[in-house]
């Protein structure tokens, strides 16, 4: 499924796997469009969404650039465009295991994202 991600002055366009976390990416594309306020953790930014999955599907660990994820504890999507606080070497990892929903191509325009900033993903 494809989305588009907008935040400060640009849009991306990205892509949620269904097959990877079924009931995670139903959940969200059902609550599209999700506006929300960014937080940033390293390179990574996250934000809280009224999305609730409690299942761990695809969980993961680690995670690559450019990864879309949602973090159960925090209701949370992140978008991974580096390494966080807690990265070990060169393997980026979030703060506890995340379902990996999918993909972002310019990973690299969310370096210039900060706390505070409106983020809205739709389709």
């Amino acid at each position: 499924m494809k989305i588009k991600i907008k935040v400060k002055d640009f849009e991306v366009e990205a892509e949620l796997y269904e097959d990877l976390a079924p009931k995670t990416v139903s959940a969200i594309a059902k609550a599209l469009p999700i506006k929300g306020v960014v937080n940033r953790w390293g390179d990574e930014i996250y934000f809280e969404t009224d999305v609730v999955v409690n299942e761990e599907e695809n969980s993961k660990e680690y995670v690559e650039l450019g990864d879309i994820a949602y973090w159960i504890p925090g209701r949370a999507i992140c978008i991974f465009f580096g390494k966080t606080s807690i990265s070990d070497g060169d393997k980026i990892k979030p703060a506890s295991a995340v379902n990996v929903i999918g993909k972002v191509k310019d990973w690299e325009k969310f370096k210039d994202v900060w706390d505070g900033e409106v983020i809205e993903i739709t389709k």
